[in-house]
């Protein structure tokens, strides 16, 4: 069943060589795709099976808020772990056995994402929200940043609101002026570039479209909702379109995946249910589980809107609203495997971390697996990447503690084989091929 509120809003460079000639030629049969480090950009299976494999580590710690967690892998293989309410990057460059030194970057709460671009091997995280679109670029694997100016360009709705003077877009800051929103992508999982099809090398991330309004998102008028939608590059971040708004609203703090033919499949919190105590009420079944859609235009559009069955929107303290999850898609070729990650707990406390494992893009979720059982909140994911250091792991850096959710902030990484030691759900069926 449906949100019972949905659709009743008004506002329903230097290319690797073998990639130019892959999108020059369209991804001709037999031509291994390769990322701006020389390396395969998909692999084999193998490499993430084997004896189960399992550890994890605390990288930030101190204070009651070390806060959102966004995980990235560089061409390279470099991993990058970021503690956005600091500003604070660390990186390890041997697949995350250690972690260097605490470095300052721009990656901060309003507009939290990274965008790796496979061509270039340029990292970027772009901000929107406080009233000069930029992009913060790494060209060294995210050691150093600087800052650019980019353009936004707004997707047709947005461009009828401004028409017509029900909506304009401001910053962040300017909440108190009414018939206005802004535009941020705060608490997306890292974003893609495509490999496959027409829009081959495109970047894309999620993204979400926030009128201004003084109640909580869960809380909001239907005309004040927010909606996930998705940003995307054609020319290496010079500039971004914002895609068509995600089929539902009350919907943001979304992650997202290329599916081997070149679908998108996408995955987003739900501020269904309620914030303010004031108005609580028993919550439907749908409204502590994720919201699904995918596209098949790059990124333009999203249909076939489905509330996961499975997958739980964890961390609502019993009203439902949810928090962000991580998503990953191993990079295998021709093999849609997917890992999501979240509290285990659909809609309650903030605890019992666990990953879940997809075969087939997103359509079933057979087995799940708890990582960490105290206090876990919001979650980023990452797989390695292949002919490097970290290629048969898949990391998970989420905001869990001993003293509380945000008391600390650690990596877990273990392979494929010890998420299939894990607990069948009942939703489909583990392939025979996956197994080890």
């Amino acid at each position: 069943m449906c949100n019972t509120r949905l659709f009743r809003t008004p506002i329903a460079c230097c290319l690797a060589a073998a990639f130019l000639s892959s999108v020059s030629a369209g991804e001709p049969a037999g031509q291994e795709l390769l990322t701006a480090a020389g390396k395969p950009a998909e692999g084999p299976l193998d490499v993430f099976l084997g004896e189960p494999l399992f550890d994890m580590q605390v990288v930030f710690d101190g204070g009651n808020d070390v806060r959102e967690p966004y995980l990235a892998i560089a061409v390279d293989g470099t991993l990058l772990a970021v503690r956005n309410y600091q500003k604070q990057l660390r990186r390890s460059e041997d697949g995350g056995q250690s972690w260097g030194d605490i470095i300052e970057a721009p990656i901060t709460h309003s507009d939290s994402n990274m965008i790796v671009d496979d061509n270039t091997g340029n990292i970027m995280s772009v901000r929107m929200w406080d009233g000069a679109d930029k992009v913060f670029r790494s060209t060294d694997h995210g050691k150093t940043w600087a800052e650019e100016k980019t353009t936004i360009k707004p997707n047709e709705l947005m461009k009828r609101l401004e028409e017509t003077g029900v909506q304009k877009r401001v910053t962040k800051g300017e909440q108190g002026k009414s018939g206005t929103y802004y535009v941020h992508a705060n608490a997306s999982e890292a974003g893609v570039t495509l490999r496959h099809g027409e829009h081959m090398g495109r970047l894309l991330v999620s993204a979400t479209f926030r009128p201004h309004a003084k109640a909580h998102p869960s809380d909001r008028e239907p005309a004040d909702a927010i909606f996930s939608c998705a940003i995307f590059s054609d020319d290496h971040g010079a500039t971004w379109q914002v895609s068509d708004f995600f089929p539902e609203g009350y919907t943001e703090e979304a992650a997202l995946v290329e599916l081997h033919d070149g679908r998108i499949y996408y995955n987003s919190r739900s501020h269904s249910g309620y914030y303010d105590k004031a108005f609580a009420r028993p919550l439907r079944p749908d409204e502590t589980l994720r919201r699904e859609a995918w596209s098949d235009d790059g990124g333009q559009t999203w249909k076939n809107l489905r509330i996961s069955q499975v997958l739980p929107d964890g961390g609502g303290y019993g009203r439902g609203y949810g928090m962000k999850g991580g998503l990953a898609r191993l990079p295998v070729k021709g093999r849609d495997i997917l890992i999501f990650s979240n509290a285990d707990t659909a809609g309650g406390d903030r605890k019992k971390m666990t990953v879940w494992a997809s075969f087939d893009g997103g359509e079933t979720w057979p087995v799940k697996r708890l990582v960490y059982a105290p206090h876990g909140a919001y979650s980023s994911l990452a797989a390695g990447r292949p002919a490097t250091d970290g290629e048969s792991r898949v990391y998970l850096l989420f905001e869990g503690g001993p003293d509380g959710r945000y008391s600390a902030m650690r990596v877990a990484r273990f392979n494929l084989s010890w998420i299939l030691k894990g607990e069948r759900t009942g939703n489909g069926q583990v392939p025979e091929w996956a197994l080890p």
